[in-house]
């Protein structure tokens, strides 16, 4: 499973999440929104930061919006407990 965060260059909100996620240790990637239209439409992204966590075959399990610390935590923890399971 991966975490992947869709943000833009001027998105305040981009940084607040970005920096909540490496204070968990968490690894993610980072997509630029405006970069990156085609991914952009393939997971209908309508609004940024949104956060989608994906299996292996990317498709998508769970994904958040905006600043949403609960939901944040709750991908978090699905990715933890995916990356266990293949331990």
């Amino acid at each position: 499973m991966k975490l992947v965060m869709f943000k833009t260059a001027i998105c305040p909100k981009c940084a607040v999440i970005s920096k909540f996620l490496q204070d968990q240790g968490v690894t993610f990637s980072v997509v630029e929104a405006e970069k990156q239209q085609k991914l952009v439409e393939n997971f209908q992204i309508m609004s940024v930061p949104t956060t989608i966590l994906l299996a292996d075959d990317e498709t998508e399990i769970a994904r958040t919006t905006g600043v949403n610390p609960v939901e944040l935590m709750e991908l978090v923890h699905q990715l933890q407990e995916g990356e266990m399971s293949n331990v």
